[in-house]
């Protein structure tokens, strides 16, 4: 033995020297977790995201564990704000920290990480984008895509007088009408339209790759690399055909915008006036293409919920409908339809707007955002690379704040309302975004929402549907879940009111 104890004696005091730095690793993170703050309180294990109306949930852990919550969903870290206090100290003041989007191989695997609202915060296409997008889509700018809203929501009514009980497609395709020519110069002529039908589609994948939590590759972002014929890969299928739908919706509508323009027909437009830039080079047009097929996703199902959140407060409040209607009346007349220099003068339809939007806001978790580094709050521990999703529907229906929230009541945003004498926190505050990631076309949705709900206003009574025995039904109303959320399994009636008049309306 004496003879092995030169090679046994080494060993023996590597293995000593290895265990001394284990244990010395060891003690160090023991005393940095005892320091470090505990994350914020919530439910314990792994919780799936997919719940209808799982922003309810949310609010009710609130009560029971704090304003912010934490748990985790496939390995990923959750937070969750349901305060606007919280929202406004880390989405606000520390917007340069939690600004930034979730990373997502799944969006990556079906084409849709150039879209801006999947920038990441320190991509120079973000502020690029953005700013292109403000410049064309905010402010006074806005005003010069009032007449094709206006022609789409002439189309509206129309369509609302012919075929009522098919509202909801007509909300869809007047939105889809006025985007599409305001981004490409493009005429929506059918319901079935060719380029309207590919992007529809590319949205649906959208909001099924964007929700967290939901694909295991998120978490596990090797699974990427497995065989296609590998058991659990159906995935990559999936993501395949997706990425084949997202470069048909980007694509094919801004190469008709470009033969229009060649052809020397073009109709004024935002993808016109991009593609005439003298900056024009080939990342330039590539951030346009994505550009303007992001600007179609957020503008169409965020104003279709609040439309049909409209209709279905109208037909539950007919008070509320009546006292509109005649605000109308007495500012606007009966011989022509409202128009956007209308809006200042009638506050009562304005208030009625913003509970639309407090009621059940379009995007009631917002699109989730993400911390870029390790964060404290309020003595809790917020892990970086968390998942922070603001609960816009819970700040909405605080009950200190909006007293009897589950009430549709536009006198709350009223100052000096027999009600109140202070109007309740305005609630565009919350339901277009936070800090650097408001939307950049939030003036032209308010623009699209106010010219359609004042002219369905002013031409129609919109009631509650009535059984085969002609008694009214009390809608049961379920919101579906998802990024942007929309009521479902309600009808309403839709009848044209007296005081319209044909000639401006059904025969314009």
């Amino acid at each position: 033995m004496e003879a092995l104890s030169w090679l046994i004696d080494p060993i023996s005091k590597g293995w000593t020297l290895y265990g001394l730095i284990i244990a010395i690793v060891s003690v160090v993170l023991v005393v940095s977790s005892r320091r470090q703050k505990p994350f914020p309180p919530g439910p314990r294990g792994s919780l799936s995201l997919g719940r209808k109306e799982i922003w309810r949930q949310y609010a009710g852990w609130a009560k029971e564990y704090g304003p912010v919550i934490y748990f985790k969903s496939n390995q990923l870290d959750i937070i969750v704000l349901n305060t606007d206090r919280a929202v406004h100290d880390l989405l606000g003041l520390r917007s340069k920290w939690y600004s930034d989007r979730p990373t997502s191989t799944m969006l990556q695997l079906v084409g849709q990480d150039k879209a801006l609202t999947r920038l990441r915060s320190q991509d120079p296409r973000f502020s690029i984008s953005r700013r292109i997008a403000r410049e064309e889509m905010g402010g006074k700018a806005v005003l010069r895509h009032v007449e094709a809203v206006e022609t789409s929501v002439k189309v509206l009514l129309k369509n609302l007088f012919s075929t009522p009980a098919e509202f909801r497609k007509h909300i869809r395709n007047a939105q889809s009408r006025s985007i599409m020519k305001v981004i490409y110069g493009y005429s929506v002529e059918s319901d079935d339209d060719r380029y309207v039908k590919i992007i529809e589609s590319w949205m649906q994948s959208n909001n099924s790759a964007a929700r967290p939590g939901a694909w295991l590759v998120d978490s596990y972002p090797l699974l990427r690399f497995i065989p296609h014929w590998f058991p659990g890969a159906g995935f990559k299928k999936y993501a395949l055909e997706r990425r084949k739908s997202t470069e048909e919706a980007i694509s094919k509508p801004l190469s008709w915008a470009k033969s229009e323009i060649s052809a020397g027909r073009a109709y004024h437009s935002f993808v016109l006036k991009q593609l005439s830039s003298q900056e024009l080079d080939a990342e330039h047009e590539d951030i346009i293409k994505f550009l303007s097929g992001t600007m179609y996703l957020a503008g169409v199902d965020t104003v279709l919920s609040a439309m049909l959140t409209f209709f279905l407060a109208m037909s539950l409040e007919p008070e509320v409908q009546k006292r509109a209607q005649k605000e109308i009346n007495d500012v606007v007349g009966s011989d022509r339809l409202p128009i956007i220099t209308d809006r200042e003068r009638l506050p009562y339809v304005n208030a009625l707007i913003k509970e639309v939007y407090r009621y059940h806001p379009p995007a009631p978790l917002a699109v989730p955002h993400s911390v870029s580094r390790h964060d404290t709050y309020d003595g809790m521990s917020i892990p970086r690379g968390s998942i922070i999703l603001p609960n816009i529907w819970a700040i909405t229906h605080d009950e200190s704040v909006y007293p009897n929230p589950s009430k549709f009541d536009p006198n709350r945003h009223l100052a000096g309302d027999k009600t109140n004498n202070v109007a309740q926190p305005d609630p565009r505050n919350f339901v277009f975004g936070f800090g650097r990631r408001v939307c950049a076309g939030m003036d032209f949705a308010e623009v699209a929402i106010f010219l359609q709900i004042s002219s369905t206003l002013a031409t129609f009574n919109i009631f509650k549907e009535r059984d085969a025995e002609g008694r009214e039904i009390i809608p049961e109303v379920e919101y579906t879940g998802g990024i942007v959320s929309l009521p479902e399994g309600f009808g309403c009636r839709i009848v044209p009111r007296a005081e319209a008049k044909d000639a401006i309306v059904w025969d314009s």
